[in-house]
């Protein structure tokens, strides 16, 4: 199997189209043949003549003398003489409404198959499609065009809106509610119980999580992560947030809209995340705590206090950038400054012994 067919079997279909047409789709110009048919998208270094690439990061600007891809995506001011290009102000998010355009996704037939659980109580949308070996509960409803993968279940009450996706392994628990296209990747939890807990001297005594999750139109949230319901009122997650793999969002967090959240990230219960927040991979913010719209959090760090809107953190507790990069330049001169207490300290020695 070559690689193009690798990547046509994963994302589905790649339609044909010419560079021309591209480049009006994505509001580009195109400098070279605008009728060269573009039939895939591979990496700069691996393009071939039928192939659509991009040049957003200098460090790949050699590869220009070497691809033989038949479009590239490239900024302002690059110079790629030979080549048919379409320039664009922001090569990256034009490439990436290129390949929305070139894909035609693999999307099975609307309806029921008949290896797949759907309670008589569930209410489907035009358009929808409940595959092989799912499971959709009473009182379900699937807006249309929304789609429910092998594997993934939807127990008791769950709302999802229009063309929703959840794949193979999805956990939707009771009641939670899902906004439009909305992404949902393998192995995703919705509406786990909290970890609350009751102490009695002895025990630890569960106490119920009667809440529940509420998540916004176009969010979509990595594989392996978790998003618990409410012990009351609801976990909520804004329009337009992007949730990457193995992500721990705690009961009663509220994250606002267009936040980022990178991979192995956690936030504990009823936490606050402001609009446009970014949380950098392996990032972790404590109960209660509010991130101002905004913020951004250095991976690793580990946020303790709330903090202001447009904040910038790092470290171990999160503190001021700023603050931070002094305190690791002074560590890293910890051996120099040992070296010359210790001096100051034989020096002083002599003096003493010498009155």
């Amino acid at each position: 199997m070559s690689a193009r067919e690798h990547t046509q079997g994963r994302a589905g279909r790649l339609r044909e189209t010419t560079l021309g047409e591209i480049a009006q789709a994505v509001g580009g110009t195109v400098e070279g043949d605008g009728a060269a048919m573009i039939r895939g998208a591979m990496p700069i270094e691996r393009a071939g003549p039928d192939d659509l690439t991009f040049l957003a990061n200098p460090r790949y600007a050699k590869a220009l003398a070497t691809t033989r891809a038949g479009g590239i995506v490239v900024g302002e001011g690059v110079q790629a003489d030979g080549h048919n290009l379409i320039r664009v102000t922001h090569p990256y998010l034009a490439f990436a409404r290129a390949l929305t355009l070139l894909v035609q996704p693999a999307l099975p037939e609307p309806g029921i198959h008949a290896g797949a659980h759907v309670h008589p109580g569930a209410t489907l949308g035009a358009g929808a499609a409940v595959m092989a070996g799912a499971y959709v509960g009473a009182r379900c409803v699937l807006g249309p065009g929304t789609i429910v993968f092998p594997g993934a279940v939807l127990l008791e009450g769950v709302v999802c809106g229009a063309d929703c996706h959840l794949y193979p392994g999805v956990v939707v628990r009771e009641d939670c509610r899902l906004g439009d296209r909305v992404i949902l990747n393998p192995n995703v939890s919705i509406g786990g119980d909290g970890y609350g807990f009751a102490q009695d001297g002895a025990r630890h005594v569960k106490i119920p999580q009667i809440g529940t999750v509420e998540i916004g139109d176009d969010v979509e949230i990595g594989a392996g992560s978790t998003v618990d319901r409410a012990a009351m009122g609801a976990t909520t997650i804004g329009r337009g947030t992007k949730i990457d793999n193995l992500v721990m969002v705690g009961h009663g967090c509220t994250i606002g809209e267009d936040v980022l959240i990178v991979a192995q990230s956690g936030m504990a219960g009823s936490a606050t995340i402001g609009d446009r927040a970014i949380l950098a991979a392996r990032a972790g913010v404590l109960g209660h705590l509010t991130l101002g719209a905004g913020t951004l959090v250095y991976s690793r760090a580990h946020v303790t206090k709330s903090t202001p809107e447009g904040a910038v953190v790092s470290g171990n507790p999160a503190r001021p950038h700023k603050e931070q990069l002094r305190r690791d330049a002074l560590l890293a001169r910890i051996d120099q400054l040992n070296e010359r207490v210790a001096q100051l300290e034989r020096r002083v020695g002599k003096q003493d012994e010498q009155k």
